[in-house]
């Protein structure tokens, strides 16, 4: 078998092994499929799920989810939700909701509803599970448990509880086309860029300015690779994002990226929408607030909006939409995640801009080689996710911090 199918390579006159871990892998995964099924399931997975998080068996531990007919998801998970690495191995966690044969909720909504208790790890599962549910979109168990999570003795889950709470009674509307969830944004009047009081504002954010911005519809998320995936499917000649290929960009509800503004407007314009304007974009990222961030000044374990969910801008990768916490809104990603695409030209300052919340346009002396891009990437530092912040690309540009949110008429 060594020499003539290259299967195997020698390690020594008697001993062999695989030429590519893959098969010891997929071997290994079979075999702890069959030991599960012909002994004590919950010991063997116990026994596997201890090293959720270990790199060596990550590969393992993805095979075996990956066969279905019957699935190990649900007694396998049950068992990782008690690993102590589980609330902070999120990447493994990714891959196996993407991969997985069949996924449930079950195991994840029977975690929340164990009283919390006085275990901080506990509560730290417990929001990990929290966002899972969000992910998967399971509105009806997640609905179910909102009332008892608001009282729950973790701020954090606290607060996403009563985002969800508050966003039940905020008009929404789903676009026929891509399946995109939009909430409907109040008009309203706000202070537009950086006053010349704060040290940490740029040239570019001034002067500031009031605007009046009419209401409008906004995506509660940044469109996503799955969203992406169906304009590409009734669009076969469509433009394929620049990081189709890659695992760590590539999931189904991570924001869609490498995407020109050029392909952004297409996607807009099938979804039935269009890029939001600039002045729409910031209007709806400080819901209401006139702070750096629509959570206060700073940026800090407690408070940075991404904390831990994978993406607390440290240079890895995006995370799933609705990682973050929402704004007052009930908008989630608006600061961090990804940088956005808006509508407008490229201009210097804001000398003679719009006030009434529509896109600023070449006629009016813009530089339309350059489209605004807002809200502060992955793998940037919090500086440039403030709300005011603002940079510019040209609009065949294509990145992996790259994509866009789609906007509404009403």
């Amino acid at each position: 078998m060594r020499d003539e199918s290259g299967l195997l390579t020698g390690w020594g006159p008697d001993h062999y092994g695989f030429m590519h871990l893959g098969f010891q892998e997929y071997l290994a995964a079979c075999e702890l499929r069959r030991l599960a099924f012909e002994g004590d399931k919950d010991a063997v997975l116990k026994d596997l799920a201890s090293h959720y998080g270990e790199s060596w068996w990550q590969e393992v531990i993805l095979m075996l989810l990956a066969q279905g007919n019957p699935s190990l998801f649900t007694p396998f998970m049950r068992q990782t939700l008690l690993q102590p690495r589980f609330e902070v191995a999120n990447e493994l966690l990714g891959l196996i909701l993407e991969e997985a044969a069949e996924v449930s909720v079950t195991p994840f909504v029977e975690l929340l509803q164990q009283l919390p208790g006085e275990d901080p790890d506990h509560w730290a599962r417990q929001l990990k599970a929290l966002h899972v549910l969000e992910r998967l979109r399971a509105d009806a168990e997640l609905n179910a448990l909102v009332n008892s999570l608001c009282q729950h003795p973790l701020g954090e889950v606290q607060v996403l509880a009563q985002a969800r709470a508050q966003a039940a009674i905020r008009p929404t509307r789903i676009t026929q086309q891509g399946g995109v969830e939009l909430v409907l944004i109040p008009g309203d009047p706000f202070h537009m860029g950086s006053p010349a009081s704060d040290a940490e504002g740029d040239k570019y954010e001034r002067p500031a300015r009031d605007v009046q911005v009419p209401a409008f519809y906004l995506g509660r998320h940044p469109v996503t690779n799955e969203e992406y995936g169906q304009f590409l499917k009734a669009n076969p000649d469509g433009e394929e994002p620049g990081y189709w290929g890659k695992r760590q960009f590539n999931q189904a509800r991570q924001p869609v990226v490498g995407i020109s503004w050029h392909a952004a407007q297409r996607f807009a314009e099938w979804a039935g929408g269009r890029l939001p304007t600039e002045a729409e974009w910031e209007y709806a990222a400080r819901a209401g607030t006139t702070t750096r961030y629509w959570w206060g000044d700073k940026v800090g374990k407690n408070n940075a909006n991404c904390a831990g969910c994978g993406s607390q801008w440290d240079g890895k990768q995006s995370s799933p939409v609705g990682s973050f916490q929402p704004n007052a809104f009930g908008l989630h990603d608006m600061l961090g995640n990804v940088w956005e695409w808006v509508q407008d030209c490229w201009h210097e300052s804001y000398e003679g801009a719009p006030t009434d919340g529509s896109a600023w346009g070449e006629h009016q002396g813009g530089n339309c080689d350059r489209r605004v891009r807002r809200g502060g990437p992955w793998n940037n530092l919090p500086w440039y996710v403030r709300s005011a912040s603002r940079t510019r690309s040209p609009p065949d540009y294509r990145f992996d911090y790259l994509g866009f949110r789609l906007a509404q008429d009403i």
